[in-house]
């Protein structure tokens, strides 16, 4: 079986918010495609979510990689989240896996 491995990672690092992660963003980008031989990102237009933190409300802009798999390798994952988590400075990066059928 295929599957979508989708990650939902910041736009920018959270200690420097009008600092893009431009070179963050490229290593992922190499890292990803070395391991998986391709992958998606989707970066034109950054999705954005909102939650709240206390009383303020906070706001994030993302990119979305997204590679394909057959074997889904969870400790890999595992690690890998919490190198990106590291990276950005996040408490918590967003790693999905989805079955993949083909239409």
């Amino acid at each position: 079986m295929l599957h979508v491995i989708q990650l939902l990672l910041p736009l920018y690092i959270v200690d420097e918010p009008m600092m893009p992660a431009d070179n963050l963003h490229a290593i992922i980008k190499a890292e990803l495609t070395r391991y998986y031989g391709r992958c998606n990102a989707h970066t034109r237009s950054p999705s954005g979510g909102r939650w709240l933190e206390g009383h303020l409300g906070t706001r994030d802009e993302i990119v979305i990689y997204e590679v394909i798999c057959r074997l889904l390798d969870a400790e890999w994952w595992d690690w890998y989240q919490e190198v990106l988590e590291s990276r950005f400075r996040h408490q918590e990066v967003i790693i999905r896996a989805l079955p993949l059928m083909s239409l």
